[in-house]
């Protein structure tokens, strides 16, 4: 965001929001997803413990390493407690000669660097809950914690509040109607999923259920976003809906 996107956004005079979760800032969480490509990348193969015993996982060719990608993936998001995944990939890094206590993600500003972006003319500082956790997984309580209390640490850290929420992951299995009523509660002017989708008017009435285009690894050129932007995408990869929420 800092050193790559700002740059050529400032270019165009284009606006950016960035949503922080203070937690990947403090280390409380971490960048799973990260953790374990690091994990695949470092071994032909893996031995993960299972409660019905352990299995092995070749990770030996490229193909077989996005495999287990995937399989771990589903294992973290799926398997273990949301709860209980920090824990849980911390110990399986450990088994995999990886020390999570030593380490912070490169990819990630400091807090002084987030306070410089904050400052910034074309930068809208928002909120990615505290730790990033997958709020549909989450008991209420948690829930509304994740999303209510990073508005007062980001006012502290910041010396703003966040007026525009982006919920973690976005998909139907990480955000419903609970979480998008959370959300509202807590205040929030704006919230986003990654439902797949461009803005119409009649999104007035659901503010905190936005979907958004996705930017990734598989749609990067020019002319895939200009067929994403054009709303030609929207209906196909929702039933038919021009109108996405969740």
């Amino acid at each position: 965001n800092m050193t790559e996107a700002l740059p050529v956004l400032e270019k165009h005079g284009a606006p950016i929001a960035i949503y922080v979760a203070p937690g990947l800032i403090d280390g409380a969480s971490d960048l799973w997803w990260d953790v374990i490509e690091d994990i695949v990348n470092a071994r032909d193969r893996l031995t993960l413990t299972m409660p019905d015993g352990s299995v092995t996982i070749d990770c030996s060719t490229r193909g077989k390493k996005l495999q287990a990608n995937a399989r771990l993936h589903s294992w973290l998001t799926a398997e273990v407690r949301e709860e209980d995944q920090r824990a849980t990939l911390r110990e399986f890094a450990r088994a995999n000669g990886i020390d999570l206590e030593t380490r912070r993600p490169s990819t990630l500003m400091s807090w002084d660097e987030i306070r410089a972006m904050a400052g910034h003319r074309l930068v809208t500082i928002g909120a990615h809950t505290v730790n990033h956790l997958n709020l549909k997984r989450l008991p209420e309580a948690d829930a509304r914690h994740e999303i209510g209390d990073v508005r007062r640490i980001l006012l502290e850290k910041l010396g703003q509040e966040p007026r525009h929420l982006a919920y973690p992951y976005g998909y139907a299995s990480a955000v419903g109607r609970r979480e998008v009523g959370f959300a509202t509660d807590a205040g929030y002017v704006s919230a986003v999923t990654t439902r797949h989708g461009v803005l119409r008017a009649e999104h007035a009435g659901f503010l905190h259920a936005l979907p958004r285009i996705s930017v990734n690894g598989r749609y990067q050129s020019v002319a895939h976003i200009r067929t994403m932007l054009s709303g030609v995408t929207t209906p196909l990869a929702n039933a038919g809906k021009m109108v996405v929420t969740i």
